[in-house]
Protein backbone atom coordinates (compact mmCIF):
# COMPACT_ATOMS: atom_id res chain seq x y z
CA UNK A 1 0.00 0.00 0.00
CA UNK A 2 1.35 3.48 -1.05
CA UNK A 3 0.76 6.59 1.25
CA UNK A 4 -0.54 9.63 -0.22
CA UNK A 5 0.79 13.34 0.82
CA UNK A 6 -1.71 16.07 0.55
CA UNK A 7 -0.79 19.69 1.17
CA UNK A 8 0.07 20.49 5.15
CA UNK A 9 -3.20 20.08 6.63
CA UNK A 10 -5.14 18.98 4.07
CA UNK A 11 -7.15 15.61 3.67
CA UNK A 12 -8.79 14.46 0.28
CA UNK A 13 -12.06 13.08 0.15
CA UNK A 14 -13.94 11.08 -2.33
CA UNK A 15 -17.83 10.31 -3.48
CA UNK A 16 -17.62 7.74 -0.72
CA UNK A 17 -17.56 9.50 2.24
CA UNK A 18 -13.55 8.45 2.70
CA UNK A 19 -10.82 10.88 3.55
CA UNK A 20 -7.09 10.06 3.44
CA UNK A 21 -5.19 12.24 5.67
CA UNK A 22 -1.45 12.77 5.18
CA UNK A 23 1.52 10.77 5.75
CA UNK A 24 4.58 13.22 5.51
CA UNK A 25 5.56 14.52 9.27
CA UNK A 26 2.72 12.39 10.48
CA UNK A 27 4.38 9.27 11.05
CA UNK A 28 1.68 7.90 13.21
CA UNK A 29 -1.07 8.51 10.58
CA UNK A 30 0.68 6.45 8.06
CA UNK A 31 -1.44 4.67 5.91
CA UNK A 32 -4.53 5.99 7.34
CA UNK A 33 -7.76 5.84 6.15
CA UNK A 34 -10.60 8.39 7.12
CA UNK A 35 -14.10 7.32 6.96
CA UNK A 36 -17.26 9.61 8.01
CA UNK A 37 -19.76 8.17 10.65
CA UNK A 38 -22.53 8.19 8.19
CA UNK A 39 -20.16 5.56 6.08
CA UNK A 40 -18.93 3.82 8.64
CA UNK A 41 -23.08 2.95 9.36
CA UNK A 42 -23.94 2.58 5.99
CA UNK A 43 -21.03 -0.20 4.83
CA UNK A 44 -21.86 -2.08 8.62
CA UNK A 45 -18.16 -1.89 9.74
CA UNK A 46 -18.02 -4.35 12.87
CA UNK A 47 -14.78 -4.31 15.07
CA UNK A 48 -13.52 -6.66 17.65
CA UNK A 49 -10.63 -6.71 20.25
CA UNK A 50 -7.81 -8.80 19.90
CA UNK A 51 -7.59 -11.37 22.80
CA UNK A 52 -4.37 -13.33 24.03
CA UNK A 53 -5.37 -16.72 24.49
CA UNK A 54 -4.33 -20.65 23.16
CA UNK A 55 -6.51 -22.29 20.96
CA UNK A 56 -8.05 -25.63 21.09
CA UNK A 57 -9.20 -28.22 18.88
CA UNK A 58 -11.19 -31.31 18.63
CA UNK A 59 -10.59 -33.40 14.89
CA UNK A 60 -13.43 -35.40 14.16
CA UNK A 61 -13.18 -38.37 11.96
CA UNK A 62 -13.65 -41.41 10.53
CA UNK A 63 -11.31 -44.32 11.38
CA UNK A 64 -11.35 -48.26 9.83
CA UNK A 65 -10.33 -50.98 12.35
CA UNK A 66 -7.84 -53.15 10.71
CA UNK A 67 -6.04 -56.19 11.99
CA UNK A 68 -2.40 -55.41 13.90
CA UNK A 69 -0.18 -56.51 11.40
CA UNK A 70 2.59 -56.99 13.92
CA UNK A 71 0.56 -60.08 15.44
CA UNK A 72 0.13 -61.76 12.15
CA UNK A 73 2.31 -65.01 11.34
CA UNK A 74 2.02 -66.58 8.63
CA UNK A 75 2.34 -70.90 8.95
CA UNK A 76 4.56 -72.66 6.44
CA UNK A 77 7.21 -75.51 6.61
CA UNK A 78 10.39 -75.99 5.69
CA UNK A 79 10.19 -79.65 4.51
CA UNK A 80 6.82 -80.93 2.48
CA UNK A 81 5.12 -83.89 2.81
CA UNK A 82 1.59 -84.85 2.83
CA UNK A 83 -0.93 -83.37 5.68
CA UNK A 84 -2.11 -86.37 7.10
CA UNK A 85 -4.15 -84.83 10.16
CA UNK A 86 -5.21 -81.24 9.88
CA UNK A 87 -6.41 -80.14 13.79
CA UNK A 88 -6.92 -76.36 12.50
CA UNK A 89 -9.49 -77.30 10.08
CA UNK A 90 -11.65 -74.07 9.63
CA UNK A 91 -11.23 -70.36 8.58
CA UNK A 92 -11.53 -68.43 11.89
CA UNK A 93 -10.57 -71.11 14.13
CA UNK A 94 -9.07 -69.97 17.74
CA UNK A 95 -5.08 -71.43 18.25
CA UNK A 96 -3.17 -71.35 21.09
CA UNK A 97 0.14 -70.81 20.96
CA UNK A 98 1.65 -74.41 21.02
CA UNK A 99 -1.37 -76.33 19.91
CA UNK A 100 -0.97 -78.70 17.43
CA UNK A 101 -1.64 -77.53 13.91
CA UNK A 102 -1.24 -80.12 11.55
CA UNK A 103 1.13 -83.58 11.32
CA UNK A 104 2.87 -84.00 8.33
CA UNK A 105 4.06 -87.45 6.90
CA UNK A 106 7.25 -86.58 5.37
CA UNK A 107 9.70 -89.59 3.76
CA UNK A 108 12.26 -86.81 3.88
CA UNK A 109 11.84 -86.52 7.79
CA UNK A 110 11.47 -90.25 8.49
CA UNK A 111 14.98 -90.64 6.81
CA UNK A 112 16.35 -87.71 8.45
CA UNK A 113 15.33 -89.27 11.86
CA UNK A 114 16.43 -92.66 10.81
CA UNK A 115 20.24 -91.10 9.88
CA UNK A 116 19.84 -89.15 13.54
CA UNK A 117 19.25 -92.63 15.43
CA UNK A 118 22.26 -94.05 13.66
CA UNK A 119 24.65 -91.96 14.42
CA UNK A 120 23.60 -91.85 17.87
CA UNK A 121 24.14 -95.68 18.08
CA UNK A 122 27.64 -94.86 16.21
CA UNK A 123 28.46 -92.67 18.86
CA UNK A 124 27.48 -94.53 21.83
CA UNK A 125 29.35 -97.65 20.37
CA UNK A 126 32.57 -94.75 19.13
CA UNK A 127 32.99 -93.40 22.63
CA UNK A 128 35.38 -90.26 22.36
CA UNK A 129 35.28 -90.14 18.70
CA UNK A 130 34.94 -86.58 17.22
CA UNK A 131 33.89 -87.75 13.79
CA UNK A 132 30.80 -89.44 15.25
CA UNK A 133 29.83 -86.55 17.83
CA UNK A 134 29.99 -84.30 14.77
CA UNK A 135 27.66 -86.45 12.77
CA UNK A 136 25.14 -86.52 15.92
CA UNK A 137 24.83 -82.67 16.08
CA UNK A 138 24.63 -82.23 11.95
CA UNK A 139 21.53 -84.64 11.83
CA UNK A 140 20.11 -83.40 15.03
CA UNK A 141 20.63 -79.30 13.58
CA UNK A 142 18.32 -80.38 10.65
CA UNK A 143 15.96 -81.60 12.61
CA UNK A 144 15.77 -78.25 14.83
CA UNK A 145 15.88 -76.11 11.22
CA UNK A 146 13.42 -78.15 10.44
CA UNK A 147 11.23 -76.84 13.18
CA UNK A 148 11.41 -80.21 15.40
CA UNK A 149 10.99 -79.28 18.72
CA UNK A 150 13.37 -80.04 21.38
CA UNK A 151 11.06 -82.31 22.97
CA UNK A 152 10.22 -84.14 19.89
CA UNK A 153 13.84 -85.03 19.23
CA UNK A 154 13.96 -86.36 22.60
CA UNK A 155 11.11 -88.28 21.82
CA UNK A 156 12.18 -90.14 18.61
CA UNK A 157 15.78 -90.62 20.87
CA UNK A 158 13.56 -92.17 24.02
CA UNK A 159 11.41 -94.66 21.38
CA UNK A 160 14.57 -95.75 19.03
CA UNK A 161 12.83 -95.50 16.03
CA UNK A 162 11.80 -92.81 13.76
CA UNK A 163 7.97 -91.55 14.03
CA UNK A 164 5.87 -91.91 10.87
CA UNK A 165 4.23 -88.50 11.36
CA UNK A 166 5.51 -85.40 12.77
CA UNK A 167 3.14 -82.84 14.40
CA UNK A 168 3.65 -79.13 13.71
CA UNK A 169 2.65 -76.50 16.29
CA UNK A 170 1.33 -73.07 16.23
CA UNK A 171 3.90 -70.53 16.61
CA UNK A 172 1.32 -68.11 17.86
CA UNK A 173 -2.40 -67.50 19.59
CA UNK A 174 -5.02 -66.12 17.42
CA UNK A 175 -7.42 -66.55 15.13
CA UNK A 176 -6.98 -68.74 11.90
CA UNK A 177 -6.78 -66.53 8.71
CA UNK A 178 -6.82 -67.50 4.95
CA UNK A 179 -6.50 -70.94 5.43
CA UNK A 180 -4.86 -72.48 1.90
CA UNK A 181 -4.61 -76.13 2.80
CA UNK A 182 -6.61 -79.14 3.32
CA UNK A 183 -6.01 -82.79 4.91
CA UNK A 184 -4.29 -85.40 2.75
CA UNK A 185 -3.39 -82.40 0.24
CA UNK A 186 0.65 -82.69 -0.47
CA UNK A 187 2.32 -79.14 0.15
CA UNK A 188 5.83 -78.21 -0.95
CA UNK A 189 8.55 -76.36 1.38
CA UNK A 190 7.54 -72.77 1.62
CA UNK A 191 4.14 -72.79 0.81
CA UNK A 192 1.67 -70.57 2.86
CA UNK A 193 -0.76 -72.71 4.53
CA UNK A 194 -2.84 -70.35 6.57
CA UNK A 195 -2.15 -67.14 8.79
CA UNK A 196 -2.77 -66.42 12.46
CA UNK A 197 -3.49 -63.25 13.48
CA UNK A 198 -2.91 -62.40 17.60
CA UNK A 199 -6.45 -60.95 18.33
CA UNK A 200 -4.71 -58.96 21.27
CA UNK A 201 -4.93 -55.64 19.74
CA UNK A 202 -6.22 -54.46 16.91
CA UNK A 203 -5.37 -50.95 14.84
CA UNK A 204 -8.06 -48.18 14.21
CA UNK A 205 -7.08 -46.11 11.34
CA UNK A 206 -8.32 -42.91 10.81
CA UNK A 207 -8.12 -40.56 8.30
CA UNK A 208 -7.05 -37.01 8.58
CA UNK A 209 -7.48 -33.87 6.53
CA UNK A 210 -4.06 -31.93 5.20
CA UNK A 211 -5.45 -28.72 7.01
CA UNK A 212 -5.42 -30.69 9.79
CA UNK A 213 -2.38 -32.40 10.26
CA UNK A 214 -0.39 -29.31 12.15
CA UNK A 215 -2.65 -30.25 15.32
CA UNK A 216 -1.58 -33.69 14.84
CA UNK A 217 0.89 -35.74 17.11
CA UNK A 218 1.89 -39.18 18.48
CA UNK A 219 1.20 -39.53 21.98
CA UNK A 220 -2.27 -37.10 21.67
CA UNK A 221 -5.69 -38.24 23.58
CA UNK A 222 -8.36 -39.87 21.65
CA UNK A 223 -11.83 -40.42 22.21
CA UNK A 224 -13.91 -43.20 20.11
CA UNK A 225 -17.49 -43.83 19.41
CA UNK A 226 -18.80 -46.97 17.81
CA UNK A 227 -21.91 -47.38 15.79
CA UNK A 228 -22.50 -50.76 17.53
CA UNK A 229 -22.23 -49.36 20.77
CA UNK A 230 -22.84 -45.77 21.13
CA UNK A 231 -22.93 -45.51 25.05
CA UNK A 232 -20.11 -46.96 25.52
CA UNK A 233 -16.60 -44.63 26.44
CA UNK A 234 -13.68 -45.37 24.39
CA UNK A 235 -10.49 -44.17 24.51
CA UNK A 236 -6.75 -44.28 23.44
CA UNK A 237 -4.33 -42.04 22.02
CA UNK A 238 -2.48 -42.00 18.45
CA UNK A 239 0.82 -44.02 18.59
CA UNK A 240 1.99 -43.47 14.84
CA UNK A 241 1.42 -41.01 12.01
CA UNK A 242 2.01 -42.25 8.45
CA UNK A 243 4.12 -40.44 6.28
CA UNK A 244 2.69 -40.52 2.69
CA UNK A 245 -0.66 -38.30 1.67
CA UNK A 246 -2.92 -39.75 -0.09
CA UNK A 247 -3.18 -37.37 -3.81
CA UNK A 248 -6.61 -38.00 -4.07
CA UNK A 249 -8.43 -37.40 -0.72
CA UNK A 250 -5.37 -35.65 0.39
CA UNK A 251 -6.00 -37.44 4.16
CA UNK A 252 -3.16 -38.68 5.53
CA UNK A 253 -3.63 -42.08 8.13
CA UNK A 254 -2.89 -41.95 11.92
CA UNK A 255 -3.00 -45.36 13.86
CA UNK A 256 -4.73 -46.12 17.32
CA UNK A 257 -3.71 -49.14 18.93
CA UNK A 258 -6.78 -50.90 21.12
CA UNK A 259 -7.12 -53.93 23.07
CA UNK A 260 -8.77 -56.84 20.84
CA UNK A 261 -10.44 -59.81 21.40
CA UNK A 262 -12.50 -62.38 19.44
CA UNK A 263 -15.80 -61.34 21.20
CA UNK A 264 -14.88 -57.51 21.53
CA UNK A 265 -17.04 -55.53 19.03
CA UNK A 266 -13.91 -53.64 17.99
CA UNK A 267 -13.68 -55.76 14.65
CA UNK A 268 -11.65 -55.55 11.90
CA UNK A 269 -13.48 -53.76 8.93
CA UNK A 270 -15.88 -52.11 11.47
CA UNK A 271 -16.18 -48.42 10.95
CA UNK A 272 -15.87 -45.60 13.93
CA UNK A 273 -16.06 -41.92 14.86
CA UNK A 274 -12.95 -40.67 15.99
CA UNK A 275 -11.86 -37.74 18.04
CA UNK A 276 -8.57 -36.39 18.14
CA UNK A 277 -7.97 -34.14 20.69
CA UNK A 278 -4.99 -31.58 20.23
CA UNK A 279 -3.17 -30.33 22.87
CA UNK A 280 -3.84 -26.02 23.36
CA UNK A 281 -1.21 -23.95 21.51
CA UNK A 282 0.49 -21.03 23.38
CA UNK A 283 -1.13 -18.11 24.11
CA UNK A 284 -0.62 -15.89 21.00
CA UNK A 285 -3.15 -13.04 19.85
CA UNK A 286 -5.87 -14.09 18.22
CA UNK A 287 -8.72 -12.94 15.81
CA UNK A 288 -11.47 -13.96 14.01
CA UNK A 289 -10.72 -15.84 10.71
CA UNK A 290 -13.16 -13.13 8.86
CA UNK A 291 -10.81 -10.02 10.19
CA UNK A 292 -8.34 -11.32 7.64
CA UNK A 293 -8.11 -9.51 4.50
CA UNK A 294 -5.80 -11.93 1.68
CA UNK A 295 -4.85 -11.37 -1.41
CA UNK A 296 -2.77 -14.72 -1.79
CA UNK A 297 0.52 -13.02 -1.34
CA UNK A 298 0.20 -11.75 2.37
CA UNK A 299 -2.50 -11.29 5.02
CA UNK A 300 -3.54 -8.19 6.18
CA UNK A 301 -6.41 -6.92 8.91
CA UNK A 302 -7.95 -3.39 9.47
CA UNK A 303 -7.19 -1.59 12.90
CA UNK A 304 -9.35 0.74 13.88
CA UNK A 305 -7.96 3.83 15.58
CA UNK A 306 -11.17 5.29 16.60
CA UNK A 307 -12.83 8.55 15.21
CA UNK A 308 -13.19 7.17 11.68
CA UNK A 309 -10.00 6.55 11.39
CA UNK A 310 -9.33 3.05 10.21
CA UNK A 311 -5.33 1.48 9.62
CA UNK A 312 -4.20 -1.67 7.75
CA UNK A 313 -2.08 -3.93 9.73
CA UNK A 314 0.02 -6.65 7.31
CA UNK A 315 0.20 -9.53 9.80
CA UNK A 316 1.54 -13.33 9.65
CA UNK A 317 -0.65 -16.26 10.38
CA UNK A 318 -0.47 -19.44 12.32
CA UNK A 319 -3.14 -22.04 12.97
CA UNK A 320 -7.23 -21.68 12.60
CA UNK A 321 -10.15 -23.60 14.31
CA UNK A 322 -13.77 -22.39 15.02
CA UNK A 323 -13.59 -18.95 13.16
CA UNK A 324 -10.33 -18.33 15.29
CA UNK A 325 -7.09 -17.43 13.47
CA UNK A 326 -3.40 -16.96 15.10
CA UNK A 327 -1.35 -14.01 14.89
CA UNK A 328 2.30 -14.88 14.87
CA UNK A 329 3.61 -11.41 13.97
CA UNK A 330 1.85 -8.08 13.29
CA UNK A 331 -0.31 -7.81 16.49
CA UNK A 332 0.74 -7.67 20.01
CA UNK A 333 -3.04 -8.27 21.96
CA UNK A 334 -5.95 -5.35 23.21
CA UNK A 335 -6.33 -3.69 19.47
CA UNK A 336 -9.32 -3.06 18.14
CA UNK A 337 -9.58 -4.88 14.48
CA UNK A 338 -12.74 -4.61 11.98
CA UNK A 339 -14.21 -7.70 11.54
CA UNK A 340 -16.93 -6.88 8.67
CA UNK A 341 -16.39 -4.49 5.91
CA UNK A 342 -13.12 -4.98 6.02
CA UNK A 343 -12.48 -5.34 2.39
CA UNK A 344 -14.31 -1.99 1.33
CA UNK A 345 -11.79 -0.09 3.61
CA UNK A 346 -8.99 -2.07 2.53
CA UNK A 347 -9.40 -1.51 -1.50
CA UNK A 348 -9.70 1.87 -0.76
CA UNK A 349 -6.43 2.44 1.04
CA UNK A 350 -5.37 0.41 -2.34
CA UNK A 351 -7.07 2.91 -4.87
CA UNK A 352 -5.39 6.56 -2.59
CA UNK A 353 -2.19 4.44 -3.12
CA UNK A 354 -2.62 3.88 -6.86
CA UNK A 355 -3.91 7.51 -7.09
CA UNK A 356 -1.04 8.96 -5.47
CA UNK A 357 1.23 7.46 -7.73
CA UNK A 358 -0.24 8.51 -10.68
CA UNK A 359 -0.34 11.81 -9.90
CA UNK A 360 3.34 11.57 -9.10
CA UNK A 361 3.75 10.94 -12.91
CA UNK A 362 1.89 13.81 -14.35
Amino acid sequence: MSDTTQPSGMASMDHTGMDHTENGSMGDQEGVVRVSPATVQNIGVRTAEVTVEPLRRTIRTTGQFKMDERGMRTVSLKVGGWVETLHADYKGAIVKKGEPLLELYSPELVSTQEEYLLALRNARRMEGSSDAKRLVEATRRRLDHWDLTESQIEEIEARGEPTRTVTFHAPTSGEVMHKNVTEGQRIEPGRALMDIADLSTIWLIADVNQQDLPWIEEGMPVRIRLVSDPGAKQEGQVDHIYNMLDAETRTAKVRITLPGGNRRLRKPGAYATVYLEARPTEATPVVPSEAVVSNGERDVVIQALGDGRFRPRPVMTGLETGGRVQILDGLSGGEQIVTSAQFLIDSEARLEGAMSMMMGDM
